[in-house]
């Protein structure tokens, strides 16, 4: 989740220890983007990536399956 450091590592080798799967949705954003007000084509992005994870979801999992969904990064003006 963006930690390069001990914390990352610890939780991809749980997660290979037990099989988890660990996907990931990037919206690519410069330096800039990405510590001013949100540039309209990353707006437009956001109902993108819902929709994919919605997707992804339910062709992934089955009912009764655990997910932990988390937001990294700059996600102020998305609807939470």
């Amino acid at each position: 989740m963006g930690d390069p450091g001990p914390e990352k590592i610890a939780i991809e080798r749980v997660a290979v220890k037990y099989n988890i799967p660990i996907d990931a949705v990037i919206v690519k954003m410069s330096m800039e983007e990405a510590i001013t007000a949100m540039p309209q084509k990353v707006y437009e992005a956001a109902d993108k990536v819902v929709e994919m994870i919605k997707r992804m979801i339910m062709e992934r999992t089955k009912p009764g399956d655990t997910i932990i969904l988390v937001g990294v990064g700059n996600t102020v003006g998305v609807a939470q």
